[in-house]
């Protein structure tokens, strides 16, 4: 008893050294740095979008500009067909996004909702989070053939059809958890009242699973948005998106920081927008994918 008692004691003891460690001024410090670590590349980004070319070329790099100059944006906005690769984007990643969550959200309920065993659910949840994890880049050739022979190369749909198959895994894998939560009592009232399957997704899960759907959203069309591999290998003009617009500032003369942050920068704002209108579904879905059980 007395060795368990000391025990105890020294258990108490880690216990306690451990939250004075850990207390508010490491809190302070920690979150402090982890804010800079996020904070600082967005930092640089403006700040190199808004220098004249001999401070962004300047060794060592200028943390604070000494000059304020527009001529990056400008020359960005000047560009011949940017506006087009701007609405390529919006389209492949809103097109994308939309097919993803509708067709990625009834594949999600029918496998919470169907007829199969825990061990099914389990394999197919680990078959999702396997499509998000092998590269990209070795499908790359076989898909490239298969939209020639398609004659897809170059056109909108192509991406489309790409983006959509990276997140539709995605989609699938947390909308099963966020399904999963769902009481299966307002279902089973709804089918009472004479709602059929698909009524009871509509009208019944579909509206209580709002915020999921909404973190799903994000996730899927950020990373739509970013697509960068597919994006340049299917486009050769009319279909390009602004990532690759990006990349084209680097050539055999070098890298043109200040357009290119300054194309950055105008690629950032919509998804800062989408993101600040829906911050608070996006926490809530995180959140709600997060205690799943």
């Amino acid at each position: 008893m007395a060795k368990k008692h000391r025990i105890d004691a020294n258990d108490s003891m880690v216990h306690e050294i451990l939250g004075n460690v850990w207390g508010s001024p490491f809190r302070i410090v920690f979150t402090a740095v982890l804010m800079l670590l996020v904070l600082f590349p967005l930092y640089w980004l403006f700040s190199s979008a808004f220098k004249i070319r001999a401070e962004y070329l300047a060794n060592p790099p200028l943390l604070i500009p000494h000059v304020f100059t527009m001529e990056n944006i400008k020359t960005v906005l000047s560009m011949n067909g940017l506006g087009r690769q701007f609405m390529n984007s919006m389209i492949v990643s809103l097109s994308s996004t939309a097919i993803s969550l509708l067709f990625g959200s009834m594949a999600a309920y029918s496998l919470v909702r169907g007829k199969f065993s825990n061990l099914t659910r389990q394999i197919f949840g680990l078959w999702f989070m396997i499509q998000k994890m092998y590269p990209a880049i070795a499908t790359a050739i076989p898909i490239y053939l298969v939209m020639r022979k398609l004659q897809l190369i170059d056109t909108l749909p192509a991406l489309i059809i790409m983006n959509t198959s990276f997140n539709l895994p995605l989609v699938i894998w947390l909308m099963m958890g966020f399904f999963a939560q769902v009481p299966i009592e307002m279902e089973e009232s709804a089918r009472i009242d004479g709602c059929h399957f698909l009524s009871r997704f509509f009208y019944v899960v579909f509206p209580v699973t709002k915020s999921g759907i909404v973190a799903a959203g994000i996730l899927a069309f950020v990373g739509a948005w970013n697509e960068f591999l597919f994006a340049v290998i299917l486009s050769i003009n009319k279909s390009k998106t602004l990532p690759v617009v990006i990349a084209g500032f680097i050539t055999d003369k070098g890298l043109d920081w200040g357009p290119m942050a300054a194309t950055s920068l105008i690629s950032l704002l919509p998804v800062l927008v989408l993101v600040y209108l829906c911050q608070k579904q996006f926490v809530e879905g995180l959140a709600m994918g997060a205690v799943k059980g």
